[in-house]
């Protein structure tokens, strides 16, 4: 039976682009403290999931990108992971901000694209660090705190070499 949130099962020792939006397109990261929160519970849970490594992040005021390497993992714990994760956070805002949101938190469960080699695996690095110039955010990623790009260090001349093909063709 087909299901609207059904996905391939993950697969052990690859890679994935998985994202998800605040239901309607709200805006959910409306202050520094909701990206650091975010952020903290997301190390938090890196921590507990050894099997589980975030290769790149990028947090947008009403989405989030991740790219995740399953090192082994099932995909039980990247939705657990995950649900954790989505779920640790809307508690804490809805706690912090009480009146503001009463319709539901996130558009789906999460979405989770299954990156085939190595080519397209820099594509989409470069596509989640390089989201908030699509969204016209920054004029300069390097003005964006949110994304992994800070901390790219030996893969960062792969990641920009395709910083202007993400902007026009790659789109999820």
């Amino acid at each position: 039976m087909w299901r609207w949130n059904a996905r391939d099962p993950f697969v052990e020792n690859w890679y994935y682009h998985i994202y998800n939006r605040w239901y309607n397109k709200s805006v959910i990261f409306n202050n520094k403290d909701c990206f650091v929160k975010f952020y903290k519970y997301l190390i938090a849970l890196i921590n507990e999931y050894k099997d589980i490594k975030v290769v790149s992040y990028c947090l947008l005021p009403n989405h989030f990108h991740f790219i995740i390497h399953n090192n082994g993992g099932t995909g039980t714990q990247i939705s657990m992971f995950m649900k954790r994760l989505q779920w640790a956070y809307s508690v804490w805002h809805r706690t912090k901000y009480p009146l503001e949101n009463k319709l539901p938190f996130f558009e789906w469960r999460f979405k989770a694209k299954y990156i085939w080699d190595e080519a397209y695996l820099y594509q989409c690095i470069a596509y989640v660090n390089f989201n908030p110039l699509k969204h016209q955010l920054v004029k300069d990623i390097k003005d964006y705190p949110y994304t992994s790009y800070h901390q790219l260090t030996t893969e960062k001349e792969k990641v920009n070499q395709y910083k202007d093909m993400i902007l026009d063709e790659l789109e999820f």
